[in-house]
């Protein structure tokens, strides 16, 4: 994972300018791209600097692979990474009813109002998995159905196209079509998502037999966010790889807005000093390999990961 720790490197060591941003945390950062690349037969490449849970990671893959939107979905899994968003449209609905209630709040109030109403809706509207599975499709949420099951949030009359079933079986039929993109920047369905995608797009590439993965991606943050980012999209190339009976080849992401955030500074800065160690493996059985639509985030067998001590550092929202 040298080439992450060069891109965290150079951000830290020579951006130095302090931006404000939608978060209201400052960040630093570059005013450039950077291209990340890693060959998969080097190992798998998940940080070794701090600590990383895999399962975590695999437990929002399937949640994308799957098309669901409910954050207690997630939460059932013991899985938080969505806690602290909501629907764009409800949040805002229900915060401006209860701030109606509330005798001159300060900035400080409104925000802890504000997060206070995120972090209790449910409903993440149409987010990455949705887009995959169902873009253009008319989003529909209703409790008592996704209860009953978590991946009926669309209209059956306007279901939209499952763009990875597309690419899953052009991979069968066709492996060097050079047309495999899943696509979730959808602005038509921006107010209605938790977060307007961060990762939004992702391309396969096939070619020697080999299947290799470059996605992109417009906001980085590169201390919390982008180590998920890497071994999410990791993961999802070792799935398409299996699906397909090819090799894992080239993993690739196109940070555009690489940056750090001003309250992360002293975690990076700890984490540069920490000498990597060997990249570890992760292993997808064939005992339960059932398909990549039908893949558990519990069937890998993560192997030799060894890591410094976890990095802790607060998400800006």
């Amino acid at each position: 994972m040298k080439q992450y720790l060069d891109i965290l490197g150079d951000i830290y060591h020579n951006c130095h300018d302090l931006r404000m941003n939608r978060t209201g945390t400052p960040d630093v950062g570059a005013n450039h791209p950077f291209l990340f690349m890693h060959d998969m037969s080097q190992g798998f490449p998940l940080v070794t600097t701090k600590q990383m849970g895999l399962k975590n990671i695999a437990t929002e893959l399937e949640f994308f692979i799957n098309g669901i939107t409910d954050k207690k979905w997630l939460q059932d899994r013991k899985c938080y990474i969505w806690n602290q968003w909501g629907e764009q449209n409800k949040v805002r609905e229900k915060y401006n009813i209860e701030l109606a209630k509330l005798n001159n709040p300060t900035d400080a109030e409104k925000k802890q109002l504000h997060d206070k109403v995120a972090d209790a809706e449910r409903d993440l509207g149409p987010v990455y998995g949705f887009q995959w599975r169902h873009f253009g499709g008319e989003y529909v949420w209703n409790e008592n159905i996704i209860d009953a099951n978590p991946r009926l949030n669309y209209n059956p009359e306007k279901p939209g196209v499952d763009q990875m079933k597309i690419v899953v079986d052009t991979l069968h039929k066709n492996p060097t079509d050079r047309r495999m993109v899943i696509d979730a920047w959808n602005r038509i369905d921006f107010d209605d998502m938790a977060l307007p995608p961060c990762h939004y797009s992702h391309t396969l590439l096939v070619r020697n037999g080999c299947l290799s993965l470059t996605w992109v991606q417009r906001s980085c943050d590169m201390f919390l966010g982008v180590p998920y980012n890497i071994a999410s999209y990791a993961l999802l190339l070792l799935l398409y790889a299996k699906e397909a009976n090819l090799k894992p080849g080239i993993l690739s992401g196109l940070l555009i807005d690489s940056h750090i955030y001003q309250n992360h500074l002293p975690q990076v800065a700890e984490q540069l000093k920490r000498d990597p160690k060997p990249l570890p493996t992760v292993e997808i059985p064939d005992d339960k390999w059932r398909g990549i639509f039908n893949w558990k985030a519990t069937d890998f067998v993560l192997k030799n990961y060894v890591h410094h001590e976890k990095l802790k550092g607060d998400v800006a929202r």
